[in-house]
């Protein structure tokens, strides 16, 4: 059987079928109201399941993906962060309980942007796409709810320093069974959210790497992580006044006479500094009560 690897631009990364279906789901679905954290809007939550099946809901006031899933690995070396359900739990902190797709179509409901995967012919080309947030909500031991970046779950194998850099939407890639003209989606393997750079990524790191089992970049933080089993709410927030984010970088240092001759900014850059400032922390310090309890069948808990 042959097989037509191609990648394919933005909107028709998944096949219009599939699209269908989604498009389809926003309509037929019910539409309840949680609270939980948000891309800064501060608009009254309006959750949309875009399954009967799956547990995965948009908020299209906020601009929020949620997906259900449970904590499948608590320590060693990671190649993701999310996988889903019955393809990597061996590398993977939390398996999602969904399709890949359906979060992919999710995403650009949101007005998220795929971009492209990993390179590396001839040289190391990093993944872009749009930026997205991850945070990750459950209940304690002693019920207590509780939320943190997935960021904090992670941490560098040579420094043991928590991840600071944000996944990007590379969107992952289609390939046509010549054949039968069937189109399927690559990250439907389960590299979902991942951590190691892979060309079949859905979400992936703008830095460099590596996938091979003798030398990770990253290792699970055991110490924070809740016991195997725990049932886990993840949130997928893209930063769409960011579309694309770029590769991270090491900013360089100001040399001490560079730092005194800067001009010093207008009232006007005062005032839009003070206000991305106001989006950023309403995105990343979300409310404690993340969601209200709705029937099990149409929203998450």
């Amino acid at each position: 059987m042959n097989h037509k690897y191609r990648c394919l631009p933005l909107f028709l990364r998944i096949s219009n079928s599939l699209l269908f279906v989604i498009v389809l789901s926003l309509l037929i679905c019910s539409s309840v109201n949680a609270q939980f954290p948000s891309g800064g809007n501060d608009k009254k939550p309006k959750l949309t399941r875009l399954s009967p099946i799956y547990p995965v809901w948009v908020d299209l006031n906020n601009k929020v993906l949620i997906a259900d899933g449970e904590i499948c690995l608590r320590e060693g070396g990671l190649e993701m962060f999310a996988c889903l359900s019955g393809t990597k739990e061996h590398e993977s902190i939390i398996a999602i309980s969904t399709r890949a797709y359906i979060v992919h179509a999710g995403l650009l409901v949101l007005g998220a942007e795929p971009g492209s995967p990993v390179s590396f012919d001839p040289k190391f080309k990093p993944p872009t796409g749009t930026e997205i947030e991850i945070f990750v909500v459950w209940e304690d031991a002693q019920g207590k709810k509780r939320i943190v970046r997935a960021n904090d779950w992670i941490i560098d194998a040579k420094t043991k320093k928590t991840l600071k850099t944000n996944w990007v939407f590379a969107g992952s890639y289609t390939w046509t069974d010549e054949d039968t003209g069937e189109n399927f989606y690559s990250a439907e393997g389960g590299d979902f959210v991942c951590v190691s750079n892979f060309t079949t990524a859905m979400l992936d790191l703008p830095v460099q790497s590596s996938d091979s089992n003798s030398s990770l970049f990253f290792l699970a933080h055991t110490e924070r992580i809740p016991p195997l089993g725990t049932k886990v709410r993840m949130i997928m927030i893209p930063k769409l006044d960011q579309k694309k984010a770029k590769p991270a970088t090491e900013p360089k240092p100001e040399t001490e006479d560079k730092a005194d001759t800067k001009e010093k900014p207008t009232k006007t850059e005062e005032a839009e500094s003070d206000a991305a400032d106001s989006d950023v922390e309403k995105a990343e310090t979300p409310a404690a009560d993340e969601a209200t309890e709705e029937k099990k069948d149409q929203s998450p808990e």
